[in-house]
């Protein structure tokens, strides 16, 4: 299992992926986990996860299966899964999404492996107080660690 944070500062988001080369039929989860290093309560949280170009305006690769972890709720799509992680989230609290795709037999035959990449987009809201400001964290990037390759042999 790779699993890294998405920068050198950030410790509140980390990504893993359980496998690295999947057969057409086989699945693969990704886990995206939000770990608050606010020192207040994380009142709202969004996150989502698409492929990456190629991938995402080429049909016939991959599809997703299913979605879940700690969340009120998760929606797939295609290709694509949308999460709202159980609120709040106290101080030094995580929590975890899971996403999962299929992949798909080749979209030409004889095809050569692919390699699938993915971005995640995180976003919270935190330290909200009626009538003041409200702060919030957004992350959105490739992660490299997100890739898995096609073994069509």
């Amino acid at each position: 299992m790779l699993t890294s944070p998405a920068s050198a500062e950030a410790a509140w988001d980390s990504y893993s992926i359980d496998r690295q080369t999947v057969r057409p039929g086989e699945t693969f989860t990704i886990t995206m986990t939000l770990t608050n290093t606010e020192t207040t309560d994380i009142v709202f949280s969004y996150e989502y996860i698409e492929p990456n170009w190629p991938m995402n305006v080429t049909p016939g690769i991959v599809e997703a299966v299913g979605c879940g972890g700690d969340v009120t709720d998760c929606s797939v799509s295609g290709k694509t899964a949308v999460f709202h992680p159980r609120v709040p989230i106290a101080p030094g609290d995580s929590r975890s999404v899971t996403f999962t795709a299929r992949a798909l037999p080749p979209p030409v035959p004889g095809s050569g492996p692919m390699r699938l990449s993915w971005s995640p987009y995180m976003y919270y809201e935190y330290d909200y107080t009626p009538g003041g400001p409200l702060h919030s964290r957004i992350h959105q990037a490739w992660v490299p660690q997100l890739t898995v390759e096609t073994d069509y042999s």
